[in-house]
């Protein structure tokens, strides 16, 4: 299997560590990370093709060349701040510029976009905390939803919306007592579950279009343990 990744929010605990992941799996042929800065420290690595882009609602002709053919993108552009031009104008834009490259296409074009689990799609429920950040969320899952019916995708857009509990890091002092005490329950989930469960999601797909907290923390486990386990058996 051959897959050709496009990736956003590398510079952020998910999206860092997505690519991490993304460039240990063999089955991810090539990753091409859309980035507002550069980031030399990975820069030399092969399978690796990170672009700095200046505006993320303007894609010129050669980057859209460079992002034809791509089997998937996971989109881990997000913020707390729930900034409307970030979680709404940046996603949309690149589907309205990539949809254009379906035509032709023999198999259905994976996105894979990242939210939150407090996220709210009624924009008139009453919230008690931070209400206008988990509706601009919101908003932002259904733009993508309604996207994949857009006749431009030529019916070959998918999405897929992942809401992840509390991230945490794996080593960590912190990271650790709070997936202990986060138990099965989906409200934490180290870095590394979430990461290997998105990219798992984006190349073979998913039943549910939305991936809450506890299918997101199953799945990511079932990987890691797999992980493990071949890598002791390759000992």
């Amino acid at each position: 299997m051959t897959f050709k990744l496009i990736l956003t929010g590398i510079t952020g605990r998910i999206g860092g560590e997505v690519l991490q992941q993304s460039l240990k799996n063999p089955s991810v042929t090539s990753v091409i990370a859309l980035a507002r800065r550069p980031v030399p420290e990975l820069a030399s690595h092969p399978k690796l093709d990170l672009v700095v882009v200046k505006d993320f609602k303007q894609y010129p002709d050669e980057l859209i060349a460079q992002l034809s053919g791509a089997d998937g993108c996971i989109w881990c552009m997000t913020t707390p701040a729930g900034d409307p031009v970030l979680e709404l104008e940046y996603p949309k834009s690149f589907a309205e510029v990539f949809a254009a490259t379906l035509a032709g296409r023999g198999e259905r074009f994976q996105y894979l976009h990242v939210t939150g689990a407090a996220v709210e799609r009624n924009q008139s429920k009453p919230l008690w905390l931070k209400s206008s950040v988990r509706k601009i969320k919101g908003q932002g899952e259904l733009q993508m939803i309604d996207f994949a019916k857009d006749p431009a995708t030529n019916g070959l857009w998918e999405t897929i919306i992942a809401r992840p509990g509390g991230v945490v890091k794996r080593g960590t002092m912190f990271g650790e007592a709070a997936a202990l005490v986060g138990g099965s329950s989906g409200w934490t989930i180290r870095s590394d579950e979430l990461a290997v469960a998105l990219i798992d999601a984006v190349m073979n797909g998913s039943e549910d279009q939305l991936l809450q907290p506890v299918a997101l923390l199953n799945r990511g486990q079932q990987l890691i343990k797999k992980q493990v386990d071949t890598e002791d058996e390759n000992k």
